[in-house]
């Protein structure tokens, strides 16, 4: 009988761990940086990945934590793309943090709040090679004071 148990819990964890590991091939890159508090011009965060598929559909997603009080209900970034050809795009880019009442989107505990924002769903990467993705903080004011974290995420697009 306690073989029986033993030999079941593998069987268990084996189902588990294959699981686990399934689900995370969809993402090709998810990471996230600390940022300094205020972010001030001139501070960008750099995330570099590499695309080695160009077949599937890819969608990326963006995380931001910030404080509870923090002062507005969207945030200005300045995204920068440079791709494996050399080419690079930049584009001002506003992500909604709370909603027209100034109730926050996402989750909140305490004072700590987080959020996942889609920056795009469904996109191909016409390159295979190495990815660089910039963000820069493009508020009205030079020192943005309660972001605690920015993180990306670039996986297969579900079906």
């Amino acid at each position: 009988m306690i073989n029986l148990i033993k030999l079941s819990l593998k069987y268990i964890c084996i189902v588990l761990c294959l699981g686990i590991m399934s689900c995370s091939q969809d993402n090709i890159y998810n990471q996230k940086q600390r940022v300094n508090d205020p972010w001030k011009y001139g501070e960008p965060l750099s995330f570099k990945y590499e695309v080695t598929d160009t077949v599937p559909a890819f969608d990326m997603v963006i995380s931001i934590e910030h404080n509870a009080t923090f002062s507005y209900e969207n945030i200005y970034l300045n995204t920068t793309t440079f791709f494996p050809n050399g080419k690079s795009t930049t584009n001002p880019v506003s992500f909604q943090l709370a909603d027209n009442k100034g109730g926050w989107l996402g989750k909140c505990s305490g004072d700590n709040c987080s959020i996942e924002i889609e920056m795009s769903s469904g996109a191909f990467f016409k390159i295979q090679g190495k990815y660089k993705l910039i963000f820069d903080q493009f508020s009205r004011e030079d020192s943005l004071k309660g972001i605690r974290s920015i993180g990306i995420r670039v996986q297969k697009t579900k079906k």
